[in-house]
């Protein structure tokens, strides 16, 4: 049951994630809505990173990257460390999009403070501390 209700709560986010990018910007793809979230996530990486973590090809991941890049939403900088390599940045273009999505958890948060008890609500964050300290520590992210 726990399975369960954590999937249909997890898909409702993604779906609105993905939507709202999507719906904000007509040019963007599914898939570069989603390369654009795993960039921003993966904070600043670079080509290589960003193609190792999707289990594409660099010369994959740099048309791709190219393609995000030409409609504005991703800019490339020279790494300061290895002038060869390049850093991975999204836009305000990008945050401007990204910004939906918080308003959409803001006002879920605000609902559950609405519907829970201040107990309730403090035992939920000890609960996704908890699981996010987990998960950290296990290497699943």
């Amino acid at each position: 049951m726990l399975s369960k209700e954590f999937q249909d709560v997890y898909n409702i986010f993604k779906m609105n994630f993905y939507a709202s990018m999507c719906a904000n910007s007509k040019e963007l793809t599914m898939q570069e809505a989603f390369s654009l979230d795993i960039i921003y996530m993966l904070g600043h990486p670079t080509i290589l990173e960003y193609a190792n973590y999707m289990g594409i090809s660099q010369p994959n991941a740099t048309y791709k990257i190219n393609q995000m890049i030409e409609k504005g939403y991703l800019i490339k900088e020279v790494s300061k460390e290895d002038k060869r390599s390049y850093h991975l940045e999204v836009t305000n273009k990008f945050l401007a999009c990204y910004r939906d999505n918080d308003r959409y958890i803001q006002k879920i948060l605000g609902d559950i403070e609405n519907i829970f008890n201040k107990d309730e609500v403090e035992l939920l964050e000890k609960m996704l501390r908890t699981v996010q300290h987990h998960m950290i520590t296990q290497g699943e992210i």
